[in-house]
């Protein structure tokens, strides 16, 4: 008896394990067969929107992320010149057109003519720069640049080709090409966006 119970018991065993073995295949099959419905019947334009909405939250992320530590690393290479990142571009800028003017300055870095004269004031005030009224207008500042000026002009370039090239590092001359086109669009992009709120702001 005990021989014939456990006969029956293997028997139930196995066919336990069959019917286990035939619901896993049935399982696989049908989630196959839902890939290949999924795929048939959702547009592949569909999932690209998809894919390009994360991509380009994700690529904006890591535009701040990449600006956050560019200006850091700035910020640590110029901390021993005395000059702020921001005075260093306003001493080359100078250096390339001396006859430049506090509007000219304000359109070219995006800020304000009034953050230009406080710059230029601080810069006049380190001795980097000096300014002389013009004779036939007093509100005209001509601007010169002192030999301490001079000194960190020529520290400010070998500052800014080395970051060139941290920046660049690995890749190809097409990609740099490419990615200066990419961020002129994208410049583009928003600088359309912010004069529209400008006009609307201004109604």
């Amino acid at each position: 008896m005990a021989g014939a119970g456990g006969g029956k018991l293997r028997d139930v065993d196995r066919g336990g394990r069959q019917r286990h073995g035939t619901s896993t295949r049935m399982a696989q099959r049908l989630s196959q067969n839902l890939k290949r419905s999924l795929r048939r019947n959702c547009p592949s334009a569909v999932i690209r929107k998809m894919d390009r909405k994360q991509l380009a939250h994700d690529s904006i992320m890591r535009f701040r992320k990449t600006d956050t530590m560019l200006r850091r690393y700035l910020d640590r290479k110029v901390s021993n010149t005395g000059v702020f990142p921001t005075q260093h571009r306003l001493l080359m800028e100078l250096d390339r057109n001396p006859s430049c003017s506090q509007v000219d300055l304000a359109e070219k870095f995006d800020v304000s003519a009034a953050a230009i004269a406080v710059s230029l004031k601080k810069l006049e005030k380190g001795g980097y720069i000096t300014r002389l009224a013009d004779e036939n207008d007093n509100r005209i500042n001509q601007v010169s640049i002192t030999a301490k000026g001079k000194e960190v002009i020529h520290k400010s370039i070998l500052i800014f080709q080395e970051t060139d090239r941290c920046f660049f590092e690995g890749f190809t001359d097409e990609e740099v090409e490419q990615f200066f086109h990419f961020m002129e669009k994208a410049y583009k992009n928003m600088a359309e966006q912010n004069s529209r709120l400008d006009a609307e702001e201004r109604k």
